[in-house]
């Protein structure tokens, strides 16, 4: 018996062919010598080919893109609840400066918004200087800052007026308390926050550029939701018109949609949904992108039957200080600031839902616009045409680098943005996150009635 064993295992090392681990490739085996070869689909190959011969998938290089770049997964706040700082064994990584700035130069002029994110890009000189960089040479881009606020000091915000930057702050509590048992609890730090942030609507509301005032966004989970109320009444005594929540995915699990504290987190969607009703075309409030539940309809069936007055009343200090507000023209006062400074103006929707998200029309409905125009990258150069779709390792920018310059033609028409293409047309999403806006199949009279405004443009 042992000796066909040794036999067996003898022969294989003479020949053999077998499956990879990932089974994507045979692995032959020659006199000891292994030789990796690619299996072959031929109903893939086919598809291959019409797809990247079928002219009306073909873009060329687009007139308004968004550079979502992951500038550094650096940070200088701790927060209990963010998968950066608690994932100690990752090295610090910052986009190479060779990418920013020479790299990118020749999509510049064709790029309508910029938004560094991942990391915190107040954090050093580096990320200021480049940032100063894009406003000085090329002043028609939006600049999206997404910020924890402890590093958005006078000269950050002084830029961020003069440039009409588009601002999100994440503040997460209502005082320091709450902050260091949701965030961290280091003395001192939401007090700054808090105080860089009023002075950063003191100094829009000096330049006349009330309109540009911060969004801000918070952590929801067990240690904050009884703070809910008071946090969106706090944020509206500064006059702003765009809250964010996002439901804490470390205490709640997205994919199996459970939630660790049932009973608070039930009392905090309601109040969502309630107040969400009486702030409609007043303040923009976002939450459902994060859902750890699939039955929302059952809420806001539940929602939608109680009387607007009676919700009114029952949060009249909340509706008291919306009343007057109209997101619309705020839009519009942007849009006028927008057109002074020589800038791509924004949509309606930019403006209500951020530029991680696109929509254009196909077939009369609403699709995502992303696969046509978004780069999101990493620094370590892995791609991806949003923020809602899970990294590959294998699809690098580093494949696109030709004689030290990136083919941005080939990048954007590559197989892969083909095929999204294809499948975004259909309406097929696969891939992609849940309950993501730019997935909602509007018609054209549906889209035009919510964020269509002729006479902003």
């Amino acid at each position: 018996m042992n000796n066909t064993n040794e036999k067996n295992e003898l022969l294989k090392k003479i020949y053999s062919v077998k499956d990879d681990k990932r089974g994507t490739h045979k692995v032959i085996t020659v006199a000891g010598i292994k030789i990796k070869i690619r299996k072959t689909n031929l109903k893939q190959e086919i598809e291959k080919f019409i797809i990247m011969n079928n002219k009306s998938l073909d873009i060329g290089i687009p007139q308004n893109i968004t550079l979502q770049l992951c500038y550094n997964n650096d940070c200088n706040c701790k927060c209990n609840f963010c998968s950066i700082h608690n994932d100690t064994k990752k090295q610090r990584l910052v986009m190479p400066e060779k990418w920013l700035y020479e790299y990118f130069k020749p999509i510049y002029e064709n790029t309508k918004n910029l938004n560094p994110t991942y990391g915190e890009i107040t954090k050093g000189i580096e990320g200021y200087n480049y940032i100063s960089f894009i406003c000085k040479n090329y002043p028609h881009i939006n600049i999206y800052i997404e910020t924890n606020g402890i590093a958005f000091d006078e000269k950050w915000r002084e830029l961020a007026a003069e440039n009409l930057f588009t601002v999100n702050v994440s503040i997460n509590a209502i005082d320091e308390e709450s902050f260091k048992k949701t965030v961290w609890d280091k003395d001192g730090i939401y007090t700054l926050v808090h105080k860089n942030v009023q002075e950063y609507i003191n100094l829009l509301d000096e330049k006349g550029l009330s309109a540009f005032r911060p969004g801000v966004s918070s952590i929801l989970n067990s240690t904050n939701y009884q703070n809910l109320e008071a946090f969106i009444k706090m944020v509206l005594e500064w006059k702003i018109q765009k809250i964010v929540f996002y439901f804490d995915t470390r205490e709640n699990n997205l994919n199996k949609l459970s939630v660790k504290d049932k009973e608070n987190f039930d009392i905090a969607l309601t109040k969502l949904l309630e107040i969400e009703r009486i702030l409609k075309d007043k303040v923009y409030l976002g939450f459902r992108l994060f859902m750890p539940i699939k039955n929302i309809e059952e809420y806001e069936k539940a929602v939608n039957e109680i009387p607007l007055e009676t919700l009114k009343e029952k949060y009249s200090e909340i509706w008291n200080l919306a009343k007057n507000l109209d997101l619309k023209n705020t839009y519009y006062e942007r849009v006028k600031a927008y057109k002074a400074k020589n800038k791509k103006l924004i949509t309606y929707f930019e403006f209500l839902k951020g530029v991680c998200w696109h929509s254009k029309f196909h077939n009369n409905y609403t699709i995502c616009e992303n696969s046509w125009n978004h780069i999101r990258l990493r620094p370590d150069g892995r791609l991806e045409i949003c923020a809602w779709r899970g990294y590959r390792d294998s699809y690098k920018i580093q494949q696109f680098i030709e004689n030290d310059t990136i083919n941005f033609k080939k990048l954007f028409n590559d197989f892969y943005h083909r095929k999204l293409r294809q499948n975004f047309k259909k309406r097929d999403y696969s891939g992609c996150m849940k309950n993501c806006p730019a997935m909602a199949n509007m018609s054209l009279k549906e889209y035009e009635e919510k964020y269509i405004n002729e006479k902003a443009v």
